[in-house]
C-alpha cells in the first residue's frame, strides 16, 4: 500500500528535529558560518572557475546570507565536489533551517554520498515544508524505485506530478517503475509523455529504443540516433545502435559506431569484442585477431575474446596459437564446452 498521506504533526516535528540533529553531527554544525580561513582552504586554488570566484566573493561580502552558501553548495554538487558542498551546507543550516529547497539540496548531496536513508529523511522534511516542491516528491519516488518499493514510488511520483503536471523526470521515473513491473504499455506512455515535456530527454529516448530493439528495429534506430544527435558522447546509445546495425546485417555501419566509442574510450571492452567478432564472421581473420589482441591485453581473463581469437587463429591456419588460446580458456572457465570441442577438433 502507498504511504499514508496524513503525517501526524508530532511525527513531523520529531523527524525535523532528528534531521537537524543529524546535520549537526554529520556536518559538524556550529552557530557561526565557516571561518574565512576554513573556507579558503576548501575554495581557494589557482585559476578558479570564474563562477566559483563570484560565489566566493558573495559569501565574503555577506557571510550571514544563507542563500550564498546554498548557491555555492549547488555549484559544488554540479561539480561532484561533495565535501566542500557539505561544508557549505553546515554553514547554511547554522543560519536557516526554514527553506524546503535547502533540504532538497542536502538530500541530493546525501544521495551522491550513498546516505540514502538520510536523503529520504531530508526529502520528507522538504515536502512537508513545501508540498508543491515537485522536485522533492519526484526524488523520493526515484529513491523508492531504487529500493524496489514500487507502490511507494508511484505514490511519490504522482504527488510530484500533482505539484507540476509538466515535470519530465516524474514521467520518466513512472516509466521506469512500470517497465520494472513488466507494464510495457504504461512504461512506453510515460516515456513518451516525458519527451513531450522535455524533447531532448535522452534517458527516456534510450529506454524507448531498448524497448523496441527486437520488435521494431527502425523505431529503435531512430531513438538511438536521436540520443546520439543530442549527446554524441552517450556511449550506451552508440553501442546499442551498433549492435542493432550488426544484428540487422550492416557490419560496416556497426563498426563505425564501435570506432566512435573507442575514440572516446579506447579500452571499451564490448566495442573491442564486437569489432573482433564482426571481422571474424566475415572471414577477415587478421583484422579480427588485431581487435581481440587489444581486448585481451586489457583483460587477460576475457575468455570469450580468447575463444574467438582462437577460432580466428584456427581458421587462418595458426593451429598452435589457436590451441594455446583454447587451453587458456579452460584455465579461466573450466569445462567450457566450446573450448573443449575446439581442442578435440584441432587434435
Amino acid at each position: 500500500m502507498p504511504p499514508t498521506r496524513k503525517i501526524k504533526a508530532s511525527f513531523v516535528c520529531a523527524l525535523y528535529v532528528c534531521l537537524v540533529l543529524w546535520f549537526s553531527l554529520q556536518l559538524t554544525a556550529c552557530k557561526e558560518p565557516a571561518s574565512t580561513t576554513e573556507s579558503e582552504v576548501i575554495t581557494e586554488a589557482p585559476a578558479l572557475d570564474p563562477e566559483l570566484s563570484e560565489l566566493n566573493r558573495r559569501v565574503r561580502s555577506e557571510p550571514r546570507n544563507p542563500e550564498h552558501y546554498h548557491a555555492r553548495a549547488r555549484y559544488y554538487l554540479r561539480k561532484a565536489q561533495y565535501e566542500p558542498a557539505m561544508v557549505d551546507l553546515r554553514s547554511l543550516f547554522s543560519l536557516d533551517t526554514g527553506r524546503a529547497d535547502y533540504f532538497l539540496t542536502a538530500a541530493e548531496v546525501y544521495i551522491k554520498l550513498g546516505a540514502i536513508s538520510q536523503a529520504d529523511d531530508a526529502l520528507a522534511v522538504a515536502t512537508r515544508k513545501n508540498p508543491k516542491l515537485a522536485d522533492a516528491h519526484v526524488k523520493r519516488g526515484e529513491l523508492a524505485f531504487m529500493n524496489k518499493k514500487y507502490n511507494s514510488a508511484i505514490f511519490y511520483l504522482n504527488e510530484g506530478l500533482k505539484a507540476d503536471i509538466h515535470h519530465a523526470e516524474g514521467y520518466f521515473w513512472k516509466g521506469m517503475v512500470h517497465l520494472e513491473q513488466g507494464k510495457r504499455e504504461q512504461a512506453e506512455s510515460a516515456f513518451l509523455t516525458c519527451i513531450e515535456q522535455q524533447p531532448e530527454h535522452t534517458e527516456a529516448m534510450m529506454q524507448l529504443g531498448l524497448m523496441h530493439q527486437y520488435d521494431n528495429s527502425a523505431m529503435a534506430y531512430r531513438y538511438f540516433t536521436n540520443v546520439i544527435r543530442i549527446d554524441s558522447n552517450y556511449l550506451e546509445a552508440l553501442y546499442a545502435r551498433g549492435t542493432l546495425l550488426q544484428d540487422q546485417g550492416y557490419p560496416d555501419s556497426a563498426r563505425h559506431d564501435y570506432q566512435q566509442i573507442l575514440n572516446r574510450n579506447p579500452a571499451h571492452p564490448d566495442a573491442l569484442f564486437n569489432l573482433g567478432y564482426t571481422f571474424l564472421i566475415e572471414g577477415k581473420y587478421i583484422e579480427s585477431i588485431r581487435w581481440f589482441d587489444r581486448l585481451i591485453a586489457a583483460d587477460p581473463a576475457h575468455y570469450r575474446a580468447l575463444q574467438n581469437r582462437g577460432l580466428a587463429y584456427e581458421q587462418s591456419g595458426q593451429k598452435d596459437k589457436a590451441l594455446a588460446d583454447f587451453k587458456q580458456v579452460l584455465k579461466i572457465q573450466p569445462g567450457y564446452d566450446k573450448a573443449l570441442e575446439a581442442i578435440n577438433r584441432i587434435k
